[in-house]
């Protein structure tokens, strides 16, 4: 049973308080001072461990039971050795366990944007040992902008030549505290941790897709093998957004000069239109993935595949076939091997990170992003052209017109605005909010390769300029003329 401690508007232990503000100045680099009264929002309560436990407004932040047991359950996951990116510092308990679960080679980074936590923290237990470790780095603040930039600086810093080793957890009663001032801050980290989850909810399918597929895997080549196989050659990849419309009628007139690549959910916009890609691109372990290559005529088109790909969709594609490695993802004892001989990638979750990854890999330059909105432009989640509108089709009525069957599909996923292209506000949601900076990512570590967003009314890509015209890419020095 847990017993509420009493207290004032005095600290409840200021030798605590006092001792941890000198130590935590060794780990922040804040200069602001933290409050040494605690906040109506806080309830402290006793465990029948002993040790204090806290309640924020209505949210229990660990166990009530015994929350150092609870931390270690936390941690038990992580390998000596690891980079750490947390949010929620809570009581500490948790802080702890990942480092000594992470060892001496490991780090780690934490980020709590709620004072009133931290300060319940420093009041109510000993800090100093995990503030004076050179390990730990603590992010905390009340303005946003100075907070984003810390933490972007610091996780470029702990991943640098890391990547393998770096995880990202979170402490979801305090996720669930995050303060309203930061809104955007907010978002970020909730896109994080959407991305987080992807293979623990595909886990098994992929899995699944990937013992079916051993044989087309060991048989198929590997993308090291296309590395620099175009290098110079411009590179056009397609997906299948709404802005595709706009310049489909003209990409026939391209595709003797230019690279073609595509996205599987364009592949068969561009087939009903007599144009054939060189790359078609394909990662999703759901069986959806595969309608996008049935009945598609064996052509030049070769196919980049990662391992957990749908398995219908190696056995309905009949052209050549090359496999890539997530990196980092390890699915069996022996991927590791396979994945320094066939290659990889970093990008993951959408297709079109893959496709631009691979054109980047290819030696494509420029490369021209077409039909990629990351946004719902004109109110549209996809092409006119695409099978999703297709089979929208036949549910329209006159009291459900398409583009409320559109706002529909936008409306499952959490909301948000972005820059569009024309310099005004567009909607979107988290997940192509994800694809968004997962695509500036892949662009900014590769400033070598110039990169275009290709008569797009959707969001803005940046480092990614926009051309307005099909014709520029005739009028610009893209390709040779000799």
């Amino acid at each position: 049973m847990m017993v509420t401690m009493q207290y004032g508007d005095t600290p409840l232990d200021n030798h605590f308080f006092e001792k941890n503000i000198q130590s935590l100045k060794i780990c922040t680099s804040q200069s602001g001072s933290l409050p040494e009264t605690f906040s109506d929002k806080v309830s402290v309560l006793s465990t029948s461990a002993g040790h204090p436990t806290l309640r924020f407004e209505n949210i229990l932040l660990h166990s009530s039971y015994d929350p150092e047991k609870e931390a270690v359950r936390f941690a038990e996951k992580l390998e000596p050795g690891a980079r750490v990116c947390l949010y929620g510092f809570g009581l500490g308990y948790h802080i702890k366990t990942i480092l000594e679960k992470i060892g001496p080679e490991g780090y780690l980074l934490a980020i709590e944007l709620n004072l009133d936590i931290l300060t319940a923290a420093l009041q109510l237990k000993n800090q100093s040992e995990v503030f004076e470790d050179r390990r730990f780095r603590l992010v905390y603040g009340t303005d946003e902008a100075m907070v984003s930039r810390e933490i972007a600086y610091e996780m470029e810093r702990i991943t640098d030549d890391h990547t393998d080793s770096f995880e990202v957890l979170f402490h979801a009663p305090s996720f669930k505290c995050i303060p309203t001032t930061f809104p955007s801050l907010t978002n970020a980290l909730e896109v994080l941790l959407l991305e987080r989850r992807f293979p623990t909810i595909f886990g098994k399918l992929e899995k699944a897709n990937y013992s079916l597929n051993q044989k087309i895997i060991t048989d198929s080549p590997g993308i090291n093998i296309l590395k620099n196989s175009s290098r110079g050659k411009p590179g056009v990849l397609v997906s299948a957004g709404p802005s595709l419309d706009f310049i489909l009628p003209h990409l026939h007139r391209i595709q003797k000069d230019f690279l073609i690549a595509c996205v599987d959910t364009a592949l068969p916009i561009l087939a009903k239109n007599n144009i054939h890609p060189d790359y078609v691109f394909s990662l999703d372990p759901q069986l959806d993935s595969t309608e996008h290559f049935i009945d598609y005529p064996k052509r030049k088109t070769k196919l980049v595949f990662t391992p957990t790909v749908n398995h219908n969709v190696l056995k309905n594609f009949s052209g050549e076939r090359y496999v890539v490695y997530k990196e980092g993802y390890h699915l069996s004892k022996d991927s590791a091997s396979a994945m320094k001989k066939k290659g990889t990638t970093q990008a993951g979750g959408s297709v079109a990170c893959l496709g631009l990854d691979m054109l980047i890999q290819f030696g494509c330059d420029p490369i021209f992003l077409t039909g990629q909105d990351c946004a719902f432009a004109g109110n549209r989640y996809y092409s006119n052209h695409s099978q999703f509108n297709q089979k929208l089709q036949g549910r329209i009525t006159r009291m459900m017109p398409l583009e409320k069957l559109h706002r529909e599909k936008a409306q499952e996923k959490k909301q948000l605005t972005v820059k569009s292209t024309q310099g005004n506000s567009l909607l979107t949601d988290q997940v192509m909010y994800s694809y968004l900076r997962t695509l500036e990512h892949i662009i900014k570590a590769n400033p070598d390769t110039r990169v275009f967003n290709l008569y797009s009314h959707g969001a803005e890509i940046e480092k990614a300029p926009t051309l307005g015209s099909a014709n520029e890419l005739k009028c610009r020095p893209f390709i040779s003329t000799t």
